[in-house]
C-alpha cells in the first residue's frame, strides 16, 4: 500500500470511494433511502471543484493498494470552527471496506498529521457519527472525545461526537 497526494484526475475515483464507503460504513445509522439514492456522478462534480482549488490550506491523500488502485482518500485543513480552539480538521476519512483494518486508515492519519505539523498546526479535530465504529479508530489514534452535536441528514436527526488532539 501506498499514500500520495491526489490529483485532478482522481476525481472519478473519489467519488466512488466516497460513495461506496458512505453506503457500506453509514447502513443502519443513516435512512436506506437517502443511502440509496448517492450516485458516483453526483458526487464527481464536486471532487472536480475539491481538486481543483488552489487552497493552500487543504490536503487530499489517497491511500493505493498493491496493484495500484485507489482505495481510500482523507481530507483535511484549516478547523472550520475556529472559536473550538483548534487549528486544524480532518474534513473526510473514507476507506473502501474490503480495505477498512489493513492499516490504510492510520497511515492516512499521520499523512495527513505530518502536513499539519509541516504548516504550523499544533492540534486538530474530527467530527464522528457516535454510533460509527470509526469513532473507536479515532480515540485509538489519540483523539479524545470533547463535544457533541445534533447534525440533520436528509431529515434525520443523527448524534455526531467531536474528537481532539490538543498536540499533534
Amino acid at each position: 500500500m501506498s499514500i500520495r497526494q491526489a490529483a485532478y484526475d482522481d476525481y472519478p475515483v473519489l467519488a466512488k470511494v466516497h460513495v461506496e464507503s458512505w453506503k457500506t460504513t453509514y447502513r443502519g445509522m443513516i435512512a436506506d433511502a437517502y443511502l440509496d439514492q448517492l450516485t458516483v456522478e453526483s458526487r464527481m462534480e464536486r471532487w472536480k471543484q475539491l481538486l481543483s482549488r488552489e487552497d493552500k490550506d487543504l490536503w487530499t491523500f489517497v491511500s493505493e493498494d498493491e496493484a495500484g488502485r485507489v482505495s481510500g482518500f482523507i481530507q483535511g485543513g484549516k478547523y472550520r470552527e475556529e472559536e473550538a480552539g483548534y487549528d486544524a480538521e480532518i474534513y473526510a476519512l473514507y476507506l473502501l471496506q474490503e480495505h477498512q483494518g489493513r492499516g490504510h486508515g492510520k497511515l492516512l492519519v499521520n499523512t495527513l498529521i505530518q502536513a499539519f505539523r509541516e504548516n504550523g498546526f499544533g492540534s486538530m479535530y474530527v467530527w464522528v457519527l457516535k454510533d460509527n465504529p470509526a469513532r473507536q479508530f479515532y480515540i485509538k489514534m489519540g483523539g479524545s472525545p470533547v463535544s457533541e452535536k445534533t447534525l440533520d441528514i436528509a431529515g434525520q436527526a443523527v448524534l455526531e461526537t467531536g474528537l481532539a488532539w490538543d498536540k499533534l
